[in-house]
This record gives C-alpha cells, sequence and structure tokens, in this order.
C-alpha cells in the first residue's frame, strides 16, 4: 500500500482573494489515467497536512485515509478552512458564512480538476462532518454525495452546553487546541490533550504544511499572522444562554435557510454515529426527523472517531477499550459512498436508520424513528428507592439530597471521546452511585429492549435559585455491578419549557435555553424539571435491574452551578407530586410492581 502515492500542496483562489491551501493526493496510476472516478474533499480547521522532520508521507495525519482511497481509484483532497493551517483569512465564527461560501468554490475546483470525473463527494469526522453537512447547502453542481461521522447537527444542544449545563472541559481543550493551532505552535497543540500523538512523537511535527510553492516559508507567516485576531469558542464561555454561543455569522445547520437549501439538493448524506458520542446520535435523528431528504442513519457502538467498540456489555466489563483497526472504519466509509453511487444518487434516495442494540451485539433497520413497536412505560419514584409502574399513594413522600461535587462520570465518558481520540469505559458505577440519589426496579423477570429516548419528571425544590441535575440511567447485575447506559440533564435556570415551535423535531419537552425563557427557581418551592435523555437501544437481561440516579454534578466535566456549595434537592414522590421516567420498551414487557 502506499506505492507511488503523492502529495502535492497549492493556494487555490477563493472570490473574495483569499486563498486557501489545499493538499492533493493522487497515485501515480491516477495521474496516468486522468478522469476515471470521484474525488473525496475533507475541509478541515484542524491542519490539512503537517510540516515533518523527518518529513515522510507515512506519518502524515491523513495518510491512511489517502492511502485507502486513492488505492480504490478515488483522488483524495484536504482543505486548510478559511483562517486555518497555510490557509490566509480570518475567522469571524466557526464555519461561518464565508467559509460556507468557500465550500462551493473548493468543491468545483475539485470536480474540474484533471483526475477528478467531475463528482465529487464530501466527507469527514467531527469538524469535518459539520463542513460535510453544510456543504450540502452550497449549490455546487460537481457535489454527489456527503458521507460523514459524528457531526454537530446542534453543537449548542449535543455538545457545547447540553441541557444549557456549559461543558466547561470541552470549550477549555478546544479552545487551547484550536488557538494553538492558530499560532501554527506543535508543541502546544498537542499539550492540551485535544489531539492524538503521532507515532513518530511529538518533536516530529514541525507545525502546519506550507504549500509547496512556499519554499521559505514566507506565505505560511503571513497566513498565521492574519489568524492572530481568530474568533476563539473561549469568549462564550461564561455565557448562561444560547444566544452566548450561537450567533448570526454562522448559522445552524437547522436554520431555515440551510434546511431548505440541503432538502432542495437532494444530494445523499450517510451519518454514522456512536450512542455514546456526546450528542451526535441525537443530532442525527434530529436530522432524520426534521429534514425531507435522503438520510442514511447509522447507529454504533462506537467512540467518536470509530476507532473503538463502546458497549456497557462488551468482553471486559466495558472498562478494557477495544480498538477498531483503521482499515475497517474506512471500509465502512467506501462501502457507504459505492451503495449511494450505485443507486444513481438522485433517482434513487435512501431514508433509513441502521442501528446497533448494546448488549445484543445485532444490527437492526427502520424507516421511522422511533421505531413501531416501541412503547413507553412509565415508572415512578417511590418509597424506599424504588422504581414502580404504580403511581405514589403517600400524601407528603419526599426524598432529601445533598448535591456531592464530586460526583462524576470521569474522563472516559460520552464528552472526552470527543478529545484525542478517546475511547469510552464502562467502569463499575457502585461506588460512584453512592454519592446519588438512586431509584431501582425490581428485577427483570424477561429480557427486555430499550429503544428510543427515556424521558424524566422530577417534582423538586432547591434551597437555591439555579444548579444543575444529571440524570443517569443503568443496569444493576444480579451481582451488584452497575453499567452506565445513557444520561440527561437540565439547568434549573432553563426548566421551562416553550410554548413555541422548535426549530427541529424534538424527542423531549422543548427549553429554548434564551435569555427570555430564563426562569430562576424559587427557594423551598416545588417545580417541574423534567428533559429527555439521550437514546438508546440496549438490550437488558433477565434479572437485572433499571436504575435511576440523580446528581448535582459532574466534576470533570461541566460547570459546577451551586454544586461545589452543597446545594440541596428536595425530590417529591407523592401522590400529589408525582416524579418518574418513562421508558421506551420494545415489544409487550410490562416491568412488575415492586412491593
Amino acid at each position: 500500500m502506499g506505492a507511488g502515492l503523492s502529495c502535492d500542496s497549492c493556494y487555490v483562489l477563493m472570490r473574495d482573494g483569499t486563498r486557501l491551501a489545499v493538499t492533493v493526493w493522487l497515485s501515480d496510476g491516477q495521474k496516468r489515467a486522468g478522469k476515471q472516478k470521484p474525488a473525496v474533499l475533507t475541509t478541515t480547521r484542524y491542519w490539512r497536512a503537517h510540516a515533518l522532520s523527518p518529513n515522510q508521507l507515512e506519518q502524515q495525519l491523513f495518510y491512511a485515509a489517502a492511502d485507502y482511497f486513492c488505492a480504490r481509484g478515488y483522488g483524495f483532497v484536504t482543505v486548510d478552512a478559511r483562517g486555518t493551517g497555510a490557509s490566509f483569512g480570518r475567522r469571524d465564527a466557526e464555519i461561518g458564512c464565508n467559509e460556507m461560501e468557500d465550500l462551493r468554490e473548493l468543491i468545483e475546483w475539485v470536480g474540474d480538476q484533471p483526475w477528478c470525473d467531475g463528482r465529487v463527494i464530501a466527507t469527514g469526522t467531527s469538524y469535518t462532518a459539520d463542513t460535510t453537512l453544510y456543504s450540502l447547502s452550497s449549490g455546487a453542481n460537481a457535489l454527489v454525495l456527503g458521507t460523514c461521522r459524528a457531526p454537530d447537527f446542534d453543537i449548542y444542544r449535543h455538545l457545547l452546553a447540553p441541557g444549557g449545563i456549559v461543558n466547561r472541559w470541552f470549550l477549555e481543550t478546544w479552545a487551547a487546541l484550536t488557538a494553538a493551532m492558530d499560532r501554527n505552535d506543535a508543541p502546544a497543540m498537542y499539550a492540551t490533550g485535544g489531539r492524538p500523538s503521532p507515532e513518530g512523537g511529538v518533536q516530529t511535527v514541525l507545525g502546519v504544511l506550507p504549500v509547496d510553492a512556499d519554499t521559505d516559508g514566507l506565505l505560511l507567516a503571513q497566513a498565521v499572522a492574519q489568524h492572530k485576531n481568530n474568533y476563539n469558542l473561549i469568549m462564550s464561555a461564561s455565557g448562561s444562554y444560547l444566544e452566548d454561543f450561537v450567533g448570526s455569522q454562522s448559522p445552524p445547520l437547522y436554520s431555515p435557510s440551510i434546511m431548505y437549501a440541503i432538502e432542495t439538493s437532494r444530494i445523499p448524506i450517510v451519518i454514522r454515529c456512536g450512542w455514546h458520542d456526546a450528542g451526535t446520535a441525537l443530532g442525527a435523528l434530529s436530522m432524520f426527523n426534521t429534514f425531507d431528504h435522503p438520510i442514511h442513519v447509522i447507529l454504533g457502538p462506537w467512540n467518536h472517531q470509530g476507532s473503538f467498540h463502546v458497549d456497557p456489555f462488551s468482553p471486559g466489563d466495558g472498562e478494557v477499550p477495544i480498538p477498531i483497526p483503521v482499515e475497517k472504519i474506512l471500509e465502512n466509509t467506501v462501502n457507504d459512498i459505492e451503495a449511494e453511487l450505485s443507486r444513481g444518487a438522485r433517482e434513487d434516495p435512501t431514508r433509513r436508520i441502521d442501528y446497533y442494540t448494546l448488549g445484543e451485539d445485532r444490527w437492526k433497520q427502520t424507516e421511522v424513528w422511533p421505531p413501531k413497536g416501541s412503547e413507553i412505560q412509565r415508572l415512578y419514584l417511590c418509597e424506599a428507592s424504588q422504581l414502580s409502574n404504580m403511581k405514589p399513594s403517600e400524601e407528603l413522600g419526599k426524598d432529601i439530597y445533598i448535591v456531592d461535587p464530586t460526583a462524576t462520570t470521569g474522563k472516559h465518558n460520552r464528552w472526552h471521546t470527543q478529545g484525542a481520540n478517546q475511547p469510552v469505559c464502562f467502569p463499575d458505577r457502585q461506588e460512584e452511585d453512592k454519592k446519588l440519589l438512586v431509584y431501582d426496579s425490581a428485577p427483570l423477570v424477561f429480557d427486555v429492549e430499550l429503544t428510543g429516548h427515556p424521558v424524566l419528571s422530577l417534582l423538586i425544590s432547591s434551597d437555591r435559585s439555579d444548579g444543575n441535575i444529571f440524570a443517569y440511567l443503568e443496569a444493576v447485575d444480579p451481582d451488584g455491578r452497575v453499567r452506565l447506559l445513557t444520561e440527561g440533564q437540565l439547568r434549573l435556570l432553563h426548566r421551562k419549557q416553550s410554548t413555541k415551535n422548535p426549530p427541529y423535531n424534538l424527542f423531549g419537552p422543548y427549553h429554548s435555553f434564551s435569555e427570555d425563557d430564563a426562569t430562576p427557581m424559587v427557594p423551598g418551592q416545588v417545580a417541574e424539571i423534567s428533559f429527555d435523555l439521550f437514546p438508546i437501544s440496549v438490550l437488558l437481561r433477565k434479572g437485572q435491574r433499571v436504575r435511576l440516579a440523580i446528581a448535582g454534578a459532574d466534576a470533570d466535566t461541566f460547570d459546577p452551578n451551586f454544586a461545589s456549595e452543597r446545594q440541596t434537592y428536595s425530590v417529591e414522590r407523592n401522590r400529589v407530586h408525582a416524579s418518574f421516567i418513562d421508558l421506551p420498551i420494545f415489544g409487550l414487557f410490562r416491568f412488575e410492581t415492586k412491593l
């Protein structure tokens, strides 16, 4: 593999005179044969290529992808987005309006090259998955397909501040990473922990790769100087509202103009997401249920990069990461591409969801979400830490919970996988749950599948005007081992359920997270706190119990919002104020009433 593979870089001029750095990977055979197959395009803000010492192609970040695509006849192109890497310009936002306009010109440029048959496929993971989705709205004639992994459909709700609680770990890590990259400071970039170390060691990376004609590095220095005043997400880190994070400079994918452009393009998109990768699975399902567009969603047992198998019931009790070879990841991408191209693209559009049921090791397919056969079963919070399908009969039942600010889901959770190719691990939560307020069902008398979106409704009071609620849906084995299945959260300031139409189809209560709807708690007064948990498909076995665990902090990831002050919650569980969780049960199973 890799014999005769070339890596050539140049500048491409945009409509306003801004020069973007482009790297083209081709095999010798592609150069000789000319127009044979489409080209695959990735537009990134994480450097399209590295300046290396010694200069070895095999150590390039995109080498494996380039080698795999080129060996199958596809040209492979990577681009430094405007204001990043060796490209000129500055950034007013992440994926701002200028960057979106660049996508059309880049796609058309690639489609016009002698080694491309005129068709372009956009692809990528994470940020480059976002640019893949935005490219569908570009109006580029050469674009025929998008295929991506782990995009951010709603970056605020699904990553930066899920439930309105600021993801402090991600913001600080990503802000430091991108600031270092914008300075062309490779040592600082790796020091953030936001990028995996190269095989040859961090000392081999000198910075971003200049274009070939820039032999003295003068153009690179000029480009980097223009990045000095780039927008950085850390500028929003103290914000409490959606408006602080999402502005007019970067319209979200679900904005009417972007959605209309994507829908009218009819260009198919394939989206792969992991169940435990931040909120990316929720985003893909939201897009599927909102857009009238050819969408194929694949939800599997993966971390952010797709490089680890992620299942709380996998061998090693979910604590030993199981790697997935990069060749397998690339094979899936090429299979996605060739399956869609073989359909004749726009003549035979695909709208379906393939999903993996955790704990069962089985793939399933549906054309609607939630799948047909999924029914909601309600379990009430009851006395003696029980979950029951019978509504409480007590007049005054309630539980007092003093928030433990050290409570955490650790550093290998669904959020930390977004950095440095982290796996997701599932350590036994028996000890951690001692810090939380927990409620258990009776042992299951049959196997039961949960597929869909759990929704929690708590009636609580607090001694503070604000705070956080984290909810964890867990499985308790007969021997007491506790496995985290899925989770959700809500900042109390944002508890108001909006009566306005949501910007896209949701699977639970609509909270706008805007300043207009902010509603501080009245200390001592009972309020309803309702929100959905992240979607899941999992098979639970006979003898296991379902557990709901409630916390007020996730110390290694999110802003505390009063947790450090030992906030006190009173969770109501009585006839007047009944708290409950709705579970999406697949099939006819009913939970036994706990006596």
